[in-house]
């Protein structure tokens, strides 16, 4: 990036150097060498800002085939940040729960606890499904109904780390959904312990019934004023007068797949635009969660924030999450390359350049460090897929017989891995699972909770097990599943959570003063993210982690 140069820079800069080698010119210049070695080696300054953004559903694919259209931040990212080409999530369920946990706390789901969106947990002889961040003991606040909190995560993660080595620092984690801005402002504790720490960290999330911003009980007991008073006009700001109409010109609009398709969305509002007053959205609101509008209202309240809690303008460093959730919304409806996607991301293009620009005015353009990446991946749609002479297919009720046809008299093992009776049933299980067409695996629970020599994709669903939190329904049967890739069970649209490379391999950016831009070819996991900005923010990095720092 070009920022300030430091004193070192400085001094080995052309225009430095004497002009001629007179006396005067060469002890000159030996004089100020003496006092820069009296002074010691001169390092870069601590970062005030760590700004960590998870785009939903974004993959390295749209980067590259999308690479000519971008002018604004992903442009920036692309030539001022350091990629790593082949980044992947080091787990199999590849939902967006553990894909935000995973870069924040730098373990895999196994030991950070978030499975999945969802899991069953058993309790009082049944099994319980269990959200994410779903917390009963505590309230909305900003709204009405139950509140969320990081009550099952089970480590500390980045923000953590930052908040117990930096007595000053701020905590701001922003996003779409309860799930991802949750998970990415880390394990806050509800009571006791640091009240001036839980006043410094800031968890706000998008509530399509609420029409904005909200928090819990867990985190504070009243919206502050800032977030109350963007809330009162964010509806109009942002509605785009009820539709949403392509920017896109013909030869931009060119890069996507053909547009007008019947296997998209519903299979009738499948071109731009798409308005608000269609039986699609409920209100403005719902309109806004489901368009590029959702990233464009994020992105303003984070300035919002930057402004009125200072982040990045005191001593620092502070930390600040985004978690982008628009392109994850618009990719399960029309698909990863679909005229609405590519809309999308030109869009969300332009929204980062001007934040960034923000940033370079309110902080400094070197001082904030950037750290890119997503939770996860999507398959393409499968009549897409099948255009291009590969493999897809779209499965219904399907796949759901066919699990119900193999359990067949058998009930639902409980809570026991061990145990003659429990294996036997899962070895019978697993046999008939094993000869379903779009099964390629049968996973018996004891497999993954062992430690024997395993296939790479029994390496990754171990990664994404816990004894108590199992993530799937048949898991509740003492199996888990693998299915064919390519193999989609969904009437509509698309989505995730499988351990293929589409799902699996993210894109990976830092960004910052002393980053030099490049790419490196590389094998990087999600888990390495917070490690490296921790270090780049100089925190002491835990030793007990899964990621590793990436940068020097």
């Amino acid at each position: 990036m070009n920022g300030t140069p430091s004193a070192r820079q400085a001094a080995s800069h052309p225009s430095a150097r004497p002009r001629n080698s007179s006396w005067p010119g060469i002890l000159g210049t030996l004089a100020v060498v003496a006092i820069l070695a009296a002074c010691g080696p001169v390092e870069p300054e601590e970062p005030r800002l760590a700004v960590v953004i998870v785009v939903d559903q974004l993959t390295p694919h749209q980067l590259e085939r999308y690479s000519e259209a971008f002018e604004g931040g992903f442009r920036r990212l692309l030539d001022d940040g350091f990629s790593f080409e082949d980044t992947v999530h080091d787990h199999a369920i590849t939902f967006t729960s553990p894909g935000h946990a995973s870069p924040t706390t730098g373990v895999v789901p196994a030991r950070h606890g978030i499975v999945s969106n969802s899991w069953r947990e058993w309790r009082d002889g049944e099994w319980v499904s269990v959200s994410s961040v779903a917390d009963p003991d505590a309230d909305r606040v900003g709204g009405s109904g139950s509140g969320s909190s990081p009550r099952n995560l089970l480590v500390d993660g980045l923000p953590d780390w930052l908040l117990e080595h930096r007595a000053q620092a701020r905590v701001v984690s922003l996003s779409g959904k309860s799930t991802a801005g949750v998970l990415m402002g880390g394990r806050a504790q509800r009571s006791g312990g640091d009240a001036q720490r839980r006043d410094r960290r800031h968890v706000y999330w998008f509530s399509v019934g609420d029409e904005g911003f909200v928090t819990s009980t867990h985190y504070r007991d009243r919206l502050p004023g800032w977030v109350a008073q963007f809330n009162q006009t964010a509806m109009e700001r942002f509605g785009w007068d009820g539709c949403w109409e392509s920017e896109l010109t013909p030869e931009v609009a060119a890069l996507s797949r053909r547009d007008t398709v019947d296997y998209e969305a519903d299979g009738v509002h499948t071109f731009l635009p798409h308005c608000q007053d269609s039986d699609v959205y409920r209100n403005r609101a719902h309109f806004i969660s489901r368009t590029p509008a959702l990233d464009q209202v994020n992105l303003a309240l984070a300035r919002e924030a930057v402004e009125h809690l200072a982040l990045g303008q005191r001593e620092g460093p502070d930390y600040l999450a985004l978690a982008l959730s628009a392109t994850d919304r618009v990719g399960h409806s029309f698909g990863p390359y679909s005229r609405e996607q590519l809309d999308n991301l030109i869009r969300l293009d332009n929204e980062l350049e001007s934040f960034f620009y923000f940033l370079d005015e309110t902080v400094g353009r070197d001082r904030y460090v950037v750290a890119l990446t997503s939770d996860h991946g999507v398959l393409p749609l499968p009549e897409y897929l099948q255009e291009r002479g590969d493999f897809g297919l779209r499965l219904t009720g399907e796949l759901s017989d066919s699990l119900s046809a193999a359990a067949q008299g058998l009930g639902p093992v409980g809570a026991e891995v061990d145990g003659p009776e429990a294996a036997e049933a899962r070895a019978e299980l697993a046999a008939r699972l094993q000869e379903v067409e779009w099964i390629d695996e049968a996973m018996p629970l004891e497999v993954l909770a062992g430690d024997e020599p395993a296939d790479s994709m029994v390496a990754l669903y171990r990664k994404s097990f816990h004894p108590e939190r199992l993530g799937s329904r048949v898991a509740t049967y003492g199996v888990e599943t693998r299915r064919t890739e390519g193999v989609l069970v969904r009437s509509t649209g698309t989505t995730h959570g499988v351990p293929y490379l589409h799902d699996r391999r993210v894109p990976l950016i830092f960004m910052g003063d002393g980053i030099e831009p490049g790419a490196s070819p590389t094998s990087a996991r999600t888990v390495d993210l917070a490690p490296t900005v921790a270090r780049l923010l100089g925190l002491p990095v835990p030793e007990d982690l899964d990621g590793r720092v990436l940068l020097p």
